[in-house]
């Protein structure tokens, strides 16, 4: 079953977190589980294979184990209760017993923080933002919650219908076309040395893009009618082309997948992961890049229901796999409440699984952004991370200063 990426343990896991302030009630906070896992079927779906087949079981309803951890009398208890967190999002779920394990931390008298990890099967980062609001509006005694129209089972019945056909040959022939003669970006990659006992598997570089320069990407991106996504994906695709001197383009990337309105309150693994390819002139003024850039996602968008996986072996050429560079924006469909606040400072152990050799990630923080690059330190470099990441966030304010002067003249 856990084919992906080898199916190490630190890949499969999704991890909703939230932190509480004032008494804890943890009988209430028990009937709010309760009643999420009620309201959303993949929350108690097991999965087994059948004749070669993952088949999902939808169990009835039950009370929700609830695991509690004392870490307030610990020298450091924010360090302890991270640490705690940190080992949640990377122990493995067995999904053919059960796909939901919770923690609840007591960091303080009046400081708790709960740990929702589920297996990869039966969330993303769509469906951890739903999850979030639910149990806080649960929590707070606000039982009316917009219908959820589709459950995940309802969904993968009519995916099957999707992927079959001539829907399926009209998908495949558009990424087909699109990604013929595509080449996957040669990076530079450093000599195979050992890695030092205690070393870190990957390299993790993070930067901050400051809230005037933010706002201007995001007017740049209200400019040219296109999304803040697209501006940051034409800023990647920039700083890659001067790395890699390459100027056609292939970089994967997550889609929410959601294009049916009856999906929109269920939560489940929806995400797609698609190839964004794109020519990169090097002379070429950047708003028209955001322009050529934002044809290319919005053609992605309609034709996201078939994963690049389902295309054929060879669709694309080039050394490593084709999610070997990953470019993501958490939270561009949907804002999570554990992703802002007081939380954002435990990404840091959400981030512990990692799944792509280099992950390009942009995280929204307040009115800034948080750049991050992610890298496998068998693989590249700290020192060249580095300057990827300093260069996207030197070329951010450098565009955005361009476009301020351009309405100026």
């Amino acid at each position: 079953m856990d084919h992906y990426r080898g199916g190490d343990g630190n890949t499969l896991n999704e991890q909703v977190l939230w932190h509480l302030r004032g008494d804890c009630d943890t009988a209430a906070l028990g009937r709010a589980l309760d009643a999420l896992t009620a309201r959303h079927e993949s929350l108690r779906t097991t999965f087994e294979v059948r004749r070669r087949q993952l088949v999902q079981r939808v169990h009835p309803p039950r009370p929700v184990p609830l695991r509690t951890v004392d870490v307030s009398t610990a020298p450091a208890p924010r360090t302890a209760a991270r640490d705690l967190i940190a080992a949640e999002v990377v122990t493995p779920i067995d999904a053919t017993v059960w796909p939901v394990r919770v923690l609840l931390i007591r960091i303080g008298p009046a400081h708790h923080a709960l740990a929702v990890t589920m297996h990869h099967y039966v969330s993303d980062d769509y469906s951890n933002a739903l999850l979030s609001r639910d149990l806080r509006a649960l929590h707070h005694g606000q039982p009316e919650l917009e219908p959820v129209d589709w459950q995940y089972a309802d969904w993968s019945q009519w995916q099957h219908t999707v992927l079959t056909g001539e829907n399926l040959d009209r998908l495949r022939d558009y990424w087909t076309g699109h990604l013929a003669g595509a080449v996957l970006p040669a990076l530079p990659e450093k000599a195979a040395t050992p890695r030092s006992a205690g070393e870190p598997a990957f390299v993790s570089v993070e930067r901050i893009i400051d809230p005037a320069v933010t706002a201007g990407l995001r007017r740049l991106a209200r400019d040219q009618r296109s999304t803040l996504f697209t501006v940051l994906l034409a800023l990647f695709y920039r700083v890659l082309a001067g790395t890699t001197g390459q100027h056609d383009l292939a970089v994967a990337s997550l889609f929410a997948n959601r294009n049916r309105a009856e999906v929109r309150q269920s939560v489940g693994f929806f995400v797609t992961m698609v190839l964004l390819r794109s020519q990169v002139p090097p002379d070429e003024p950047f708003p028209a890049l955001v322009r050529r850039v934002r044809t290319v996602v919005m053609e992605a968008m309609r034709h996201q229901d078939l994963p690049f996986q389902l295309l054929p072996p060879g669709t694309v050429s080039g050394p490593g796999r084709t999610d070997d560079v990953m470019f993501q924006l958490l939270g561009s469909f949907l804002e999570r409440a554990d992703m802002v606040g007081d939380e954002l400072a435990d990404l840091e152990a959400q981030l512990e699984r990692r799944r792509f050799a280099l992950e390009f990630v942009l995280v929204p923080q307040g009115g800034a952004l948080t750049a991050l690059v992610l890298g496998a330190r068998d693989r590249f470099d700290p020192d060249w991370a580095a300057a990827l990441v300093d260069g996207y966030v030197r070329l951010a304010a450098q565009v955005v200063a361009e476009a301020a002067a351009d309405r100026v003249l």
